[in-house]
């Protein structure tokens, strides 16, 4: 059974495009493989996606695709949590020929690490508010 992620933003001003339902499973199912190679090459994975791309994604076709993987993953046994999906984010977009940052970072007192994506330096699908912002430890 998948891991619930602690929060749930679905956004319903951003409708999931068709595409975007099909293609999330198969980005998640890549994104899980990926994840057993070497960090390094995951990295060098990401930003190659995000180099073939000459446009980036707008606010709502990145929203649309973090809200078709976490539909998906719903419906996934196994753990996808942050880095899953915000890996399968990075290649559903490439997919659509749209680029995304992704980004991972931590913050201390308590510990946490987190990834996520976004366009123009703005996260996407994530809270407007933290009481505690994360550092960006790596900016793909």
């Amino acid at each position: 059974m998948s891991s619930p992620m602690a929060m749930d933003t679905t956004d319903p001003r951003h409708p999931v495009r068709g595409g975007d339902r099909i293609l999330a499973p198969l980005c998640l199912t890549l994104a899980t493989a990926l994840l057993h190679l070497r960090f390094g090459r995951v990295v060098a994975v990401a930003g190659w996606t995000a180099r073939r791309c000459h446009r980036p994604a707008t606010e709502g076709e990145a929203a649309s695709i973090t809200t078709a993987l976490r539909h998906a993953a719903r419906h996934r046994p196994g753990r996808m949590a942050c880095l899953e999906l915000s890996l399968a984010a990075v290649l559903l977009a490439g997919l659509r020929r749209h680029s995304v940052t992704w980004c991972i970072g931590a913050r201390l007192m308590p510990y946490a690490s987190h990834a996520w994506i976004e366009i123009d330096g703005h996260p996407v699908g994530e809270p407007a508010a933290r009481d505690r912002p994360y550092h960006v430890l790596l900016r793909v």
